[in-house]
């Protein structure tokens, strides 16, 4: 290179504080804490600490006005400062209680999955500028490049990419007004905007001037975002007012704000700190809107004050208008220069460069005028010039500078990786200058955007500076090329760097700044040293190899990686320092000699039958009545099914031995069919009298009360067993309605006509014809013909007759009709009796129904012994299946078991009692039908046929290394509700579960959006299982041997398969209609919510219309008659018109499946109208849109009572009201109960009628005591008859008396006809000694119910049994009853909107309304929920199964653990490598199976360094205790290792006192508070830090969370010795 110039010696630099403006107010220092880590890049950028200059505050504000400033811009400058300081003043207040309010609501934010129900339409918004902030003040970055930002960026977003989420960032133009003063984040603020907009695909927009223009609040509206991300603090105080007025605009908007610090992410999922929108920020907003647009305005004025004139470093002053000209002009002359284009890099470096020097040599010509008293007498520093580099001085650092730029671009990162570690920052007097380069970088960035006709390569933005680079080159020129060290920079780097300089020279339009070499020309210095070293910088690096292990399971799974790997020699202190503990023998407990319990054996055992006690007996036997109870409230009370025969299946019905025996038959067949024709004859006779019997009443119950009329024809039909009677009874309910509808019709008009009378005759119709078709004669034809000319159906008249003679020819019967099409008639008042097209020949496996074709597929999976995945809606009938295999199993053998895995204890209750009710057997002593096993309890578990359990304990018995026996007697394991593969807590037990059973399987859910995915995975499982049993069968002849016996009686109940299908079902059978509910001057508007109105144009236009977004046939023709209305002429409504469309012309019967045509029909024209015009369709869907109207949650809370009454008087309950807070639940049901106690005491209070009977009856005592006292002195028969009398007057008085007590109808929700006294009596006996056990009963006294994780099981399945009995109508609930609970209802009422309501949550909670065979259509009312987030619920799909990271440190071991101490070797090998090598997350992935490869064999060198395992892979030291503390890694490894290092021992001094050894409350309160530090862990918002100092260990004890951390860590110590 060539020679710099000689440095005579080191110069010392000047202060590093001075600056020449005040610092910000008070409130902004800890933000500017917050970004000192930033400041560090500009200390050693381009900035001392005078760097980040803070604006005033408003009553510090000062101006620097050039005095070259013509007068009247000086006082246009001065005026708008003013205004800008006079604004913030008064707005001062306001912005304060801002910042306090928006505090206290958002350090409750929740920490939450963010994205669980996003579909590719959704999108969120990240407000750029926190963007910025979050990657700039992140604690990884590189201080000085900016390739590393970019780099923490794009890694942020893409978590969110990786995921499928969609967003979009926004700019605000006033926004880039609040760095002004801190030109590095001017620069890189643009450079982040350009980058986005050039190099990625992500949506940008800066278009909009701040949060509260018109043309923001419109995207809003028409692109409502799922959620911002915007940060709560900004730089300066300024920036956070700025943020804050962004924040509350949002939420007003029902927007939903994400913090973007503390967003963490996983394989699956990214969780934040989520705050809801509530109608309290509305309210704050409306209240404080005009003061907050004034503040907004004043920021706004006051901030573009400040752009007049930018101070550089003290007198020195930059005209920000100058700048932006020679920018401006400068960049024109480069474009004549590169007019083919140039490279970013390049034209940011020498327009810079030239810009910088031009002004700069300028800006020191004015300095020295103002230092020379004959040109400039004011008082000045001329420090100022002494302490500013020269120009040659600022030349040298823009060659390195250049330099620097060309190395960025020829240089790989591999090489710049190498550089030296420059523990140097650039002197404080540099800055100046380096500022003036970050302005003209920004401005410059700033000018190309609007710069169309030349061609920039924007590739290179995000590596636009290094400023390590940078300092490189000039420590290397002022101490390595002293040293001697000279470096060639080779001839393609030199003519780089040649060429940009000599542009440099050439912009700068002959200035006198020197050519390209030498680089250095002055010996000033310009790095000074830092007075602390880096961490770690003289650490001696370790040497790199793993421990050396044995063990087959790292063979046969890692063995390829492993082979590869370095390993330490044997002497390296890495193996010499490994303990030698002893082997784990899981015999003894780790701290005393007592027998060791595995978790099984720790789970408390509920078996009391077997008790010597008799009191636990008694209790035992109550708990078996009360599962037949529980269980007859699920499944009937005819439905039990005895196990009588044990063995093999039936033999098919063409085996040879039935061939033989076919002659006998047939003689004993014709015997029975005379038998069954005589008992059918006596059985319809009997039914003929019945019903004449029945028929006239009914028939007069009909034209006095419809509904009750046509319910007791229904009750009859439904236990008639003759068809022909049943023809007749309809015959007569449709004779009698249509009387009915010919007298509602003769009223005078002003009563209107009740339209359910037509409904029935049509139903009646309908059922004649499909059902009794060919016991209709012409006679009967006619009739219904001439019914339906009456009701104005001509057309379906002459079809139904087509010869039949005009009825009521000459009549006028216009008065009639119902005025409305057939077809239309049909699909608006019948969707819920239109018949579908079922099956009629019934299957001999089913006694109580018909099953659908599906349904037997299920059936036929079960009989070949197949594993299936199940994917059916809610009450579609899937779980069938499931009892059916139970069912199975029990008839096969006394030996095998079912397995039930349900995700919550509430379902595992349900199923038991369905178990209870269906099944019983004759068993050997010891052995039971059913057993439990969850985390609080188990009885009967290793000696029953059917267990139901939860995942983690079916995991816990396929993990222990003792019960490798019960697992082998598994001969089918059912999993209900398995798309909890996919959740956030758990989910990997799910997986481990699914790939460790050998048996067949049934997989059930009815929210799973990818089964093909999960059904070709778990094909490959089953593949290698039938792998690794052909290669135990010929591996081991002894083995095989000794399991001889076991696989002939396999084979004899039937070889399982290894087959895995996939059945699907969509079609749901009864309908959901949604509703929004609205609260208007006291009064209630619940207008019906169309699905088409959850859509978009762009949704449409992108996705087309949703599979699962279904109509019911009323929804069909309320879409239609819309697209009539928006689009008139449209040629092809007139196919579409009801009485027109094919499937329905001259119908009779409308079927299910013709209604569904008519429905795709509408969504192909809707999508032809997106083809043809896109505006008809957005009118469309907003015409659609139901009317809302907003208000207080506290009012909506206050007026439920109301609400739930409205649904009373509309026929919708029973009703379940789901809530996602326990508290809410609970309250919420509180409340209608005392809603109803104080109108029970209105009435009482104001009912004269029961004081009149207790006169009435206290008198009669009375004259019975005389007429007593008087009998016994007198033995008169008069006297006997008088006091017989008056005995039989008083029990009259006290009947009138206790009825006149007992609840108004009114003040009650209880049907009287479910449940009578005493078995409501023996119901709630089991809530006798309950928490709130009473509370709750005097709810369900009333007919409430609330349900909850928190409550008792024994009151969960109270409430169940209850509302399925029909007493209780109405409960309010959490999720509890989300999860596959069978708890049918008619109405379904979201009264609370939150984080939780999601797409999975909503189809399972709406799923229990209109369940099959309890109610026609099922009704889902959104109370409280924002009409944003219906549409989102709607049209989000659920999320696909993906898969968990399914391995952890703790899991390794206990894989270990099994190996090592399992009877059966192989077994144990085979299930811990079925568990590593096939795991969803890694199907089709090779690049996941390898990283988890490496992770799996991190895990285990983990393991040996702490001493857990051996280096034979054995268990050894406390791996019992941390593998029993597996939920809770890593804080197990945390507690052990206290443990170990004695730090308990120490804490846990004990005090003598009088004489014994204890703990005083100091050491116990310590040691709670570390063990909740351990496990018991909140996750608060970043936020909440401000309130830190309130925390005491102190209070710990009276804290709610640590008191409940001790209640719950009381048992882990107890388990883990600590208190013993």
């Amino acid at each position: 290179m060539a020679t710099a110039p000689a440095v005579a010696g080191e110069k010392s630099s000047s202060s590093d504080s001075d600056s020449d403006t005040e610092n910000d107010s008070s409130e902004a220092s800890e933000t500017m804490e917050s970004v000192s880590s930033f400041d560090q890049f500009e200390e050693e950028d381009d900035l001392s600490a005078e760097g980040i200059v803070e604006e005033p505050t408003s009553r510090q504000l000062q101006f620097e006005i050039n005095e070259e400033t013509p007068p009247g811009a000086e006082a246009t400058v001065e005026n708008s400062c003013q205004l800008g300081e006079s604004g913030l003043t008064e707005c001062g207040e306001i912005l304060k209680k801002l910042s306090r309010y928006l505090w206290a609501h958002l350090s409750k934010s929740e920490r939450v999955s963010l994205l669980k129900d996003f579909i590719e339409s959704e999108f969120f918004l990240i407000d750029g500028d926190s963007l910025l902030l979050t990657c700039a003040l992140h604690v990884n970055l590189k201080m000085g490049q900016t390739l590393h930002f970019f780099y923490i960026m794009e890694r942020f977003l893409h978590d969110f990419i990786q995921k499928e989420a969609r967003f979009v960032i926004v700019f605000f133009k006033d926004a880039e007004n609040i760095y002004f003063n801190c030109p590095h984040f001017l620069a890189l603020r643009t450079a982040l905007i350009q980058h986005l907009e050039y190099n990625t695909d992500v949506t940008v927009h800066t278009e909009f001037s701040n949060c509260l223009s018109p043309e923001w609040n419109t995207f809003l509206e028409e692109c409502y975002p799922h959620f911002l991300v915007v940060s709560d603090e900004g730089i300066t105080a300024r920036q956070t007012d700025f943020l804050n007025i962004f924040i509350i605009h949002a939420l007003q908007k029902k927007i939903n704000i994400v913090q973007p610090l503390g967003l963490e992410s996983d394989v699956l999922r990214i969780y934040g700190y989520h705050t809801s929108s509530r109608f309290e920020h509305r309210q704050f907003f409306e209240m404080h809107e005009k003061q907050l647009r004034h503040a907004l305005h004043a920021h706004v004025v006051f901030q573009k004050s400040q752009e007049a004139r930018i101070s550089v470093c003290g007198h020195l002053k930059l005209n920000v208008e100058d700048l932006q000209k020679e920018v401006h002009q400068t960049l024109s002359l480069l474009q004549d220069l590169w007019p083919q284009g140039a490279e970013i890099r390049g034209v940011v470096c020498s327009v810079s460069c030239s810009v910088a020097l031009k002004l700069y040599k300028k800006m020191l010509l004015d300095l020295e005028d103002r230092g020379n008293p004959n040109t400039y007498t004011e008082n000045c520093d001329t420090q100022d010039l002494k302490e500013a580099p020269t120009l040659s001085e600022a030349a040298d650092l823009c060659r390195m500078y250049c330099l620097s730029v060309i190395f960025l671009q020829h240089l790989p990162l591999i090489q710049r990786a190498k550089s030296r570690i420059i523990t140097h920052k650039w002197d404080a007097t540099l800055s100046p200058f380096l500022r003036m380069l970050k302005q003209c970088a920004f401005l410059i960035l700033k000018q190309l955007k609007v710069t169309n006709n030349w061609s920039v390569d924007f590739t290179g933005l995000p590596d636009l500076t290094d400023n390590i680079l940078w300092k490189n080159i000039a420590y290397y020129y002022e101490i390595e090329y002293h040293r001697g060290l000279d470096l060639e920079l080779g001839d393609a780097l030199m003519h780089a760097y040649h060429k940009l300089w000599n542009t440099t020279l050439a912009l700068s339009e002959g200035g006198d700044f020197g050519d390209s070499m030498p680089v250095r020309t002055t010996s000033r210095l310009f790095l000074t040293q830092k007075e602390t070293l880096p961490k770690g910088s003289n650490q001696e690096i370790p040497k790199l190899g793993l421990i050396p292990l044995k063990s087959e399971v790292i063979e046969d799974y890692a063995g390829d990686i492993w082979s590869e790997l370095p390993f330490v020699s044997s002497d390296d202190p890495a193996i010499t320092c490994l303990s030698k503990k002893r082997e784990f023998d899981e015999l003894k407990h780790w701290h005393s000699s007592r027998p060791l319990s595995d978790d099984f054996e720790r789970t408390r055992n509920s078996d009391s039958a077997k008790s010597k006690d008799a009191k636990e007996r008694r209790d035992t036997q109550k708990l078996y009545h009360f599962y037949h109870v529980f269980g007859r409230s699920l499944v009937g009370s005819n439905r039990s099914v005895r196990i009588t025969k044990v063995g093999s299946l039936p033999s098919p019905a063409n085996s040879s031995g039935q061939k033989k025996r076919q002659h006998q038959k047939k003689n004993a067949e014709k015997l029975i069919e005379e038998n069954q024709k005589r008992q059918l004859a006596k059985l319809e006779k009997k039914e003929e009298e019945r019903w004449n019997n029945l028929s006239l009443s009914i028939e007069k119950e009909i034209q006095e009360n419809l509904h009750s009329g046509i319910k007791r024809l229904e009750d009859f039909l439904q236990i008639c067993a003759v068809k022909s009677v049943k023809f007749i009874a309809e015959m007569v309910g449709l004779d009698a309605c249509f009387k009915l509808w010919k007298e509602c019709c003769l009223k005078p008009e002003a009563e209107s006509k009740d339209i359910n009378v037509v409904i029935q005759m049509m139903k009646r119709i309908h059922i004649l014809h499909e059902k009794y078709s060919e016991l209709l004669q012409n006679t009967h034809r006619q009739k219904l013909a001439k019914y339906l000319k009456y009701i104005g159906f001509d057309n379906l008249a002459h079809t139904l007759c087509p010869q039949g003679k005009e009825s009521g020819a000459g009549k006028d019967i216009s008065k009639y009709s119902v005025h409305m099409g057939a077809a239309r008639f049909q699909l608006t008042h019948m969707g819920p009796y239109l018949f579908r097209e079922e099956r009629s020949d019934p299957d001999p496996r089913v006694h109580h129904f018909i099953p659908d074709t599906w349904q037997r597929e299920l059936l036929d999976v079960v009989d070949n012994n197949e594993s299936a995945v199940i994917v059916a809606p809610t009450s579609s009938g899937k779980t069938y299946a499931s009892y059916y295999c139970m069912g199975k199993v029990l008839r096969e053998s006394d030996d095998g078991v079912a397995v039930y895995v349900a995700p919550t204890k509430a379902l595992v209750n349900q199923v038991v009692g369905t178990v209870y009710n269906l099944f019983t057997k004759a068993l050997p002593k010891g052995s039971v039908v059913c057993g439990v096993f969850t985390r609080d309890y188990r009885h009967d578990t290793l000696n029953c046929q059917i267990l139901v359990t939860v995942p983690q304990c079916l995991e816990i018995l396929l993990l222990s290394p003792h019960y490798q026996k019960w697992t082998e007697r598994m001969r089918y394991v059912i999993f209900d509700e398995v798309h909890c593969l996919g959740g956030e807590i758990g989910a990997e037990v799910w997986e481990h579960l699914l790939v460790m059973i050998r048996c067949p399987f049934l997989a059930l859910s009815a929210t799973i959006s990818n089964p093909e995915h999960l059904t070709e995975w778990l094909a490959l499982v089953k593949g290698y299982w039938q792998r690794v049993e052909s290669t135990m069968e010929n591996a081991d002849p002894s083995r095989n041997a000794l399991k001889s016996s076991k696989r002939q009686q396999r084979t004899r109940v039937g070889k399982p398969s290894y087959k895995v299908r996939l059945v699907c079902y969509k079609e749901r059978y009864n309908d959901l209609e949604k509703y929004v509910c609205s609260l208007k001057d006291n009064d209630f508007v619940i207008a019906h919510y169309h699905p088409c109105a959850a859509l978009t144009v762009n949704h449409i236009e992108k996705y087309g219309v949703p599979a699962d977004l279904q109509f019911s046939p009323r929804e069909s023709i309320l879409l239609y008659d819309a697209m009539v209305h928006i689009w008139p002429e449209r040629s092809r409504m007139q196919e579409l018109e009801p009485e027109e469309f094919s499937c329905f012309k001259n119908k009779v019967v409308i079927m299910r499946t013709d209604a569904k045509k008519y429905e795709e029909e509408l969504k192909k024209e809707l999508l032809s109208w997106m083809q043809l015009d896109p505006g008809k369709v957005n009118q469309l869907l907003q015409y659609l849109k139901p009317q809302t109207f907003d208000s207080a949650r506290i009012e909506k809370e206050r007026m439920l009572p109301c609400f739930v009454e409205k649904l009373k008087e509309m026929d919708r309950l029973p009703a379940i009201f789901f809530s996602f807070n326990i508290h809410s639940v609970e309250r919420s049901a509180s409340r209608l109960l005392t809603n109803m106690l104080m109108r029970q005491y209105t009435h009482s209070h104001n009912s004269e009628g029961e004081k009149n009977l207790n006169r009435k009856l206290e008198k009669a005592i009375k004259s019975q005591r005389r007429m007593y006292a008087a009998y016994l002195h007198s033995n008169s028969t008069a006297r006997i008859q008088r006091l017989i009398l008056w005995d039989a007057e008083i029990k009259e008085i006290k009947k009138s008396l206790k009825k006149s007590k007992e609840v108004p109808p009114d003040c009650t929700y209880v049907d009287r006809a479910g449940v009578d006294s005493k078995t409501f009596r023996k119901i709630v006996s089991r809530l006798r000694w309950t928490r709130g056990g009473s509370g709750l009963i005097r709810l369900l006294q009333r007919g409430i119910g609330y349900h909850h994780g928190l409550m008792e099981y024994k009151q969960r399945q109270v409430v169940e049994t209850l509302f399925r009995l029909k007493h209780v109508k109405v409960v309010t609930a959490t999720s509890s009853l989300a999860l596959g609970i069978n708890m049918p209802c008619k109405t379904v009422v979201f009264t609370e909107d939150s984080v939780y309501l999601d797409a999975l949550n909503f189809r399972q909670m709406s799923g229990r309304a209109g369940r099959r065979g309890e109610d026609l259509i099922g009704s889902v009312i959104f109370y409280d929920i924002p009409l944003p987030k219906i549409d989102r619920l709607l049209k989000s799909d659920v999320p696909k199964l993906k898969g968990q990271f399914p391995l952890n440190i703790t899991l390794v071991l206990r894989l270990m653990l099994l190996v090592a101490k399992a009877d059966d070797k192989e077994d144990a090998k085979a299930k811990a490598l079925s568990l590593l090598q096939y795991s969803l997350m890694s199907f089709k992935r090779p690049k996941v199976k390898c990283m988890l490869k490496f992770y799996f064999i991190y895990s285990l060198q983990f393991l040996v360094r702490e001493g857990y395992l051996n280096q034979e892979c054995v268990p050894v030291g406390y791996a019992g205790l941390v593998s029993h503390l597996h939920y809770h890694e890593p804080s197990n490894f945390a507690l052990v290792s206290m443990l170990v290092k004695g730090l308990f021992h120490k804490l846990c001094v004990p005090v003598i006192v009088d004489g014994k050894k204890t703990f005083s409350e100091d050491v116990m309160e310590t040691l709670v508070v570390v063990l909740a530090h351990l496990f018991v862990k909140r996750y608060l918002p970043p936020c909440a830090k401000k309130f830190k100092k309130v925390f005491s260990h102190s209070m710990v004890p009276q804290h709610p969370v640590t008191a409940a951390g001790c209640c719950t860590w009381k048992g882990e110590l107890q388990t883990t010795g600590l208190l013993l």
